[in-house]
């Protein structure tokens, strides 16, 4: 019978890594994203982010209360329906958090994209769809996540090295 039809068990080569460095190596890899540096250019892109998102904050807030605040005082009928005290009160909400955000703070960050997710949810069930406000979401998602890889190095930058004291 030729040896090409029989079945050959494979095996695994002899200086392979053992069952306990695999596992070791498997919880490293899989529990070190915040252990590794980060590289300099992803905390450039990420500050770009969080400031893209507090400019974003800034003018929906100015919009806001200036569409809303002149709608008000001049009695503009047709545009009260989107513009009124209320949205002039949300854009100094979001005057405020653009503020925050510019400083880096990712709570800031959270309370905007949620506020604003919030408003475009209310929008939508008023029956108003904007194409614009799913791209801003998405920025401000972006813009969110940046912000936790910021306060994560921020973070590890103000731990002491453990490494180091033994």
């Amino acid at each position: 019978m030729p040896r090409w039809s029989q079945p050959v068990a494979w095996q695994p080569p002899k200086d392979a890594a053992g069952p306990g460095e695999l596992a070791s190596s498997a919880t490293s890899w899989a529990g070190g994203y915040d252990k590794r540096p980060t590289a300099p250019v992803e905390l450039a892109k990420a500050r770009k982010h969080v400031r893209r998102a507090s400019t974003y904050f800034a003018v929906i807030g100015g919009i806001s209360v200036g569409w809303g605040t002149l709608a008000e005082l001049f009695d503009w009928t047709a545009v009260q329906g989107l513009f009124n005290w209320f949205s002039a009160g949300e854009g100094a909400i979001f005057l405020a958090i653009a503020y925050f955000a510019r400083g880096g703070s990712m709570t800031a960050i959270v309370i905007g994209a949620a506020l604003y997710c919030l408003d475009t949810l209310a929008l939508l069930f008023a029956g108003y769809f904007s194409i614009v406000r799913v791209l801003i979401i998405a920025v401000l998602i972006r813009a969110v996540l940046a912000a936790n890889l910021l306060r994560q190095q921020r973070k590890a930058a103000s731990a002491p090295d453990q490494s180091r004291a033994a």
